[in-house]
């Protein structure tokens, strides 16, 4: 933990994101013990079949997670993005140890429903692991350039139907021949995340791993 995280954390004392718990000025994560053995960790290989090279996957998309994550995105929420990206930044040093990565992209947000809401959960998350990880963070290389139905309020055969051609890339030059992490909250079908990939891919880019933090699919 850094001087200046402690210092915060002495003026604005941490609470534990899933039950409010008052934590110690040295927690480095808002995740109180009792909680975090209740969280439902994926702790194998995810298959994932489309253009992504590989996802990782924090978490299944269920109990005290699912709560949480509910509460991120439709209940203002937004400071939960420094633990949900700490969660994820674990699971990406350990699962990628070896490997290079050149940029960080989160998946965007159409701009009506972006200023609806207030912030992009995924960004929130994708601008704070760059920061862990020590990787640019370059999500203005892609925007959504259509409006789109909720994924949740689709079948699955409709979902890649939904978002197909919805996503644009803004600095081809800058993904050209780069290794990306693609940053999302929820995986279900990957409909989303693949058809971004995909326009990454057409860019260029030399290799795409999605990284989200929990899923609803079950492996």
């Amino acid at each position: 933990m850094t001087v200046i995280n402690s210092i915060l954390n002495f003026i604005f004392p941490p609470r534990c994101i899933f039950c409010g718990k008052l934590l110690g000025v040295k927690a480095d994560i808002s995740i109180c013990p009792g909680c975090y053995v209740n969280i439902p960790f994926i702790n194998r290989p995810i298959p994932f079949y489309g253009f992504l090279d590989g996802i990782i996957c924090v978490c299944e998309y269920s109990g005290i997670i699912k709560d949480a994550i509910i509460r991120y995105k439709f209940y203002n929420k937004s400071s939960y993005f420094r633990t949900f990206a700490r969660l994820m930044s674990q699971r990406i040093k350990t699962e990628t140890a070896g490997q290079k990565f050149d940029l960080i992209i989160s998946v965007p947000l159409y701009k009506k429903k972006k200023a609806k809401r207030g912030y992009n959960q995924s960004y929130l998350i994708s601008k704070f692991l760059s920061r862990e990880l020590g990787i640019p963070e370059a999500s203005y290389c892609l925007s959504r350039i259509r409006d789109t139905a909720s994924q949740s309020l689709l079948s699955k055969d409709k979902r890649q139907a939904n978002v197909y051609g919805a996503f644009r890339v803004n600095h081809a030059r800058l993904v050209a021949g780069r290794n990306i992490i693609l940053v999302d909250d929820v995986l279900t079908t990957g409909s989303t995340l693949n058809e971004c990939c995909r326009a990454l891919k057409d860019a260029g880019a030399e290799k795409v791993l999605g990284a989200v933090i929990a899923s609803g699919r079950k492996f």
